[in-house]
């Protein structure tokens, strides 16, 4: 089994980052997009050094890690719909995990499109999810997909049959989206590495690397893996990285401490609460462990990936992106799981860009700006060499950052919407009507519902300050702020057109 890299793989990626241009490499660098699914801000080494990361680890320490990030929505299809397409989940109107865009519906290009327009080759592999079933590849014009529904890919049901059921069989008894709480304790998984859907797409890469590479145009390579999203049904080896004794169980506050809140009633929490409360130190362990495990083993395929681009020499003069879509609960405030919420281990995200296209004294530095992950599209835009785009929300990471606090948005309870604006000390949710969108502009007379935290004394975010005469000004500015960001851009509905 191919685990984790040497020291020795670790030392040879961060002196790719730092070497120089060669004079036959394009003049734009090759973009190579990394992403995975619901991994939590601090579940990488760099932040957490229990974590075996040591692939995204050197991406980290050869570029730079944003500690701040947030996704724009905590839930697949909008957030990825915000970074592919550079707007809020409200200007686009994709607001939970439905339907995506269909194709005569995008305001803009798709970051895919973008790219190919600006002469690259275009590989996608793996998860998007900001597709409606039955769109074109939108860009891409090499597409293998884990799942169904992409007109023009090539999809793992057709092309490797037998192991598309061999995993389906093993994950049966996870229930929906592989997410009942057989899925989050999960197995050691007896299906080969190829037979996952993320190894499918981890091989079809490297065959790709090999075979399909157009040598007269720099990359884009989108390579998104749909772990370590449950079910926890993890390859064999990434386990035993990890000591059972040594997993947290996560301390819980009362109900009446944490609810109502702006999530309350949300998807399969009573399901999770009526076995979760009741489950024994050692599940709680082993759930923490394989999801530890799930992403020691998505690192070693990124690891492996990166191997394979240096030796083509593709990581000479490039730019590399990782990100993942959205956090996970992992149980915590009062036995709360998956991402729908706004709470951090939700909406905050690892985000690190690295690469040669790093200028060098940012090499190693951690980034402390309210970054969103609607600022990717108009970075690699500037890094493809396209002007500047307007009407956006985003900013270019390689640049200045004149943002005063991340934005995010939650709306998958009938009737209400919620809105957080955060910086690293505190945070502010309020809760609108849905139907108070149509408005002109929203106002504090609107909302229905408020929380306020600080993020300083109060990381689990347990103790809503909202009411409290003592915040009441801090809470009225940030209040102030939420709402002319919501007024001057999030509620503008995207009309662009490239």
């Amino acid at each position: 089994m191919k685990l984790l890299h040497s020291n020795r793989a670790l030392a040879l990626l961060l002196a790719t980052a730092s070497c120089a241009f060669g004079e036959s490499a394009p003049a734009k660098p090759n973009i190579i997009f990394l992403m995975d699914d619901q991994r939590r801000w601090d579940a990488i080494g760099r932040i957490d050094p229990a974590m075996k990361t040591p692939a995204l680890d050197g991406l980290a320490k050869g570029g730079i890690l944003f500690d701040q990030a947030v996704c724009q929505a905590p839930m697949c299809v909008p957030s990825r719909h915000s970074m592919m397409l550079g707007l809020y989940p409200h200007q686009l109107g994709i607001l939970s995990n439905g339907p995506g865009l269909r194709d005569e519906q995008l305001p803009c290009d798709p970051l895919p499109e973008l790219l190919r327009k600006a002469g690259y080759q275009t590989a996608g592999f793996g998860k998007t999810h900001w597709l409606a079933r039955g769109a074109s590849t939108r860009g891409f014009e090499v597409r293998y997909s884990s799942t169904d529904g992409e007109k023009g890919a090539i999809m793992m049901s057709k092309d490797n049959p037998a192991g598309f059921k061999r995993y389906n069989d093993e994950v049966a008894p996870y229930g929906d989206g592989e997410e009942w709480p057989a899925g989050y304790l999960g197995r050691t998984s007896q299906v080969p590495e190829e037979d996952h859907r993320d190894g499918w797409s981890f091989n079809r890469c490297l065959q790709f690397l090999d075979q399909g590479l157009d040598k007269k145009r720099p990359l884009f390579l989108y390579l998104s893996f749909l772990k370590p999203h449950a079910g926890a049904n993890v390859p064999p080896g990434y386990e035993s990285l990890y000591k059972l004794e040594d997993m947290p169980v996560p301390e819980q506050p009362s109900l009446e401490q944490v609810e109502p809140c702006h999530a309350t009633g949300n998807d399969r929490q009573e399901m999770y609460r009526s076995f979760w409360s009741q489950a024994t130190k050692e599940q709680w362990q082993q759930m923490i462990l394989r999801y530890r495990a799930n992403c020691s083993w998505i690192d070693s395929m990124f690891g492996r990936v990166m191997d394979k681009l240096r030796a083509k020499g593709l990581l000479e003069n490039c730019l590399i992106v990782y990100v993942s879509d959205h956090g996970e609960m992992l149980g915590e405030r009062y036995y709360r799981f998956n991402k729908y919420c706004l709470y951090d281990n939700s909406v905050r995200v690892p985000m690190i860009l690295s690469g040669t296209a790093i200028p060098a004294e940012k090499r190693g530095a951690i980034d402390h700006r309210p970054a969103e992950e609607v600022d990717l599209y108009p970075t690699l835009a500037a890094i493809a060499g396209l002007p500047k785009i307007s009407g956006k929300p985003g900013e270019n990471l390689l640049g200045p950052s004149s943002r005063k606090a991340s934005f995010c948005e939650y709306s998958d309870r009938p009737g209400i919407v919620s809105f957080m604006w955060r910086t690293s000390e505190r945070k502010l949710i309020l809760t609108f009507p849905k139907d108070s969108l149509q408005k002109a502009s929203l106002e504090l007379a609107d909302v229905t519902a408020g929380e306020f935290y600080n993020l300083t004394t109060d990381v689990r975010e347990w103790q809503n300050l909202y009411g409290k005469p003592e915040c009441r000004s801090a809470r009225d500015r940030m209040s102030v702020e939420l709402l002319a960001h919501l007024n001057g851009v999030a509620l503008k509905k995207a009309t662009l057109q490239q």
